[in-house]
């Protein structure tokens, strides 16, 4: 497949000049003769060192230019003047490729999402006009185009932390961001109450999480027969990795002897282009999404044996490979290269078909892990810390469905031999039930040491 480079748009060298940090003013005002106007002059001095020459002109009175230039001066004092005008367009191009890639380093996947805001529905729409112009009603208007609930999740995100930053480095005064957001967001709450206050038949949810009972046996049917992705699967299921830190596992990551995973590393694309030459491009080492995404987490036996039984293939392979590439991945094709994010795809589809379940999209296999610990009463401290999350309310109230298990465990009687009892010991070995908890008088602290 054809991977197009990101190619930064030329924005005005003004954006790098920094903020005002001094200035220094003409005395009095000026009259220019051949417009018959006056004006006033003065220079800035910005953080970068750059110093800018300015003159406000066109006041017919005297009294006129003295009020603006007083004015001037009361808002440089008071942080609120704005230097430069920009269009919506240039602001968005320096804010996305310039600030975004090289100051916040974000990640490929989330630049391609921010992108898709920026350039198929703020631009079109707001691109010529003023950034010091917008109103709240713009914004909201583009948040009424779009239809789909996760990009409009991400349409506030990027409408918020751009017209924050805009506001905090002087390119406007008043940011209108901040109402539109609310305004929207209590109008999407709203028309929710109405729909299910009208609805005498409510529409029935697609399931969320998988039950542990499902969890056995997909992992039993995905051994047997999708064996490709088995050891992806296992450990989105039991160790509640993200498909880009699956794939970035490596051997020396695991502590055989005291069970754990130490989470260092991700594979995917990376925002400045690396490994376009080499055919290498969506399969770059990276850190971790967030620094809480750096972790340790606890492995049950029986996966620790699937690993060893998985080593023990990779050796194999590299005996018999004169060009096998030993990276040392857990998760790697038979030449030894690391597979991408996408490689579980159709494998995926093919063993929901076999097993008869719904499909769940497997980024959702995360939430099937936190609602499994939750269930067995593990702290949800304990369960942001192995998710590599910052805070517990938002795992607890993104990442856990337990009404689903309840309902998932009066549905499902199926049980598949001796699978069912492996992935029963791996919540109980890895994740002590509340019972067991209370007989050690055991604070958080000591909680995060023994628990994910």
């Amino acid at each position: 497949m054809n991977k197009r480079p990101i190619i930064k748009p030329e924005v005005h060298d003004t954006f790098f000049y920094g903020k005002i940090i001094s200035w220094n003013f003409r005395e009095g005002v000026t009259y220019v003769k051949q417009r018959k106007r006056y004006c006033f002059r003065f220079e800035l001095i910005f953080e970068s060192g750059k110093t800018k020459h300015m003159q406000k002109g066109g006041f017919h009175t005297k009294t006129e230019a003295i009020k603006a230039r007083e004015n001037t001066i009361t808002q440089l004092y008071e942080r609120s003047y704005i230097p430069f005008e920009y269009t919506v367009k240039e602001f968005f191009d320096y804010w996305l490729y310039y600030y975004m890639i090289d100051e916040k380093e974000i990640s490929y996947s989330t630049f391609m999402g921010y992108r898709n805001i920026v350039y198929n529905y703020t631009i079109p729409d707001l691109g010529n006009k003023k950034m010091t112009v917008i109103q709240k009603d713009d914004i909201i208007n583009i948040f009424h185009k779009i239809s789909h609930k996760s990009t409009l999740k991400i349409a506030y995100t990027v409408m918020r932390s751009s017209f924050q930053y805009a506001e905090q480095n002087g390119i406007i005064h008043i940011n209108p961001a901040k109402s539109a957001v609310k305004i929207k967001k209590k109008a999407e709450q709203n028309k929710k109450r109405t729909r299910k206050s009208n609805s005498s038949n409510p529409i029935k949810k697609p399931p969320c999480v998988y039950s542990l009972q499902q969890v056995s046996i997909m992992l039993y049917v995905c051994k047997k027969e999708e064996p490709k992705i088995f050891m992806a699967l296992l450990l989105a299921l039991t160790a509640g990795l993200r498909i880009s830190e699956i794939i970035g596992v490596k051997y020396e990551d695991i502590d055989f002897v005291h069970h754990e995973l130490y989470i260092e590393r991700q594979l995917g694309r990376s925002i400045f282009n690396e490994g376009m030459e080499d055919g290498t491009m969506t399969t770059q080492e990276l850190r971790p999404k967030t620094h809480n995404s750096i972790r340790t987490v606890p492995l049950a036996s029986f996966v620790i044996d699937e690993i060893i039984l998985q080593r023990k293939k990779y050796e194999e392979l590299r005996d018999n490979f004169s060009d096998f590439q030993d990276h040392g991945y857990l998760c790697c094709q038979d030449n030894g290269s690391p597979y991408n994010r996408s490689f579980t795809r159709n494998s995926y589809t093919r063993l929901m078909q076999k097993c008869g379940f719904e499909r769940i999209p497997w980024r959702k296999l995360r939430n099937t892990y936190a609602t499994i610990l939750a269930e067995y009463d593990v702290s949800m401290k304990a369960i942001a810390a192995s998710l590599g999350h910052y805070s517990p309310e938002f795992t607890e109230s993104t990442y856990v469905s337990l009404n689903f298990m309840e309902s998932a465990h009066a549905s499902l009687n199926k049980i598949i031999y001796d699978a069912d009892k492996e992935i029963t010991v791996f919540a109980h070995e890895v994740l002590p039930g509340e019972k067991e908890i209370e007989i050690i008088p055991i604070d958080e602290r000591y909680l995060l040491e023994v628990l994910p």
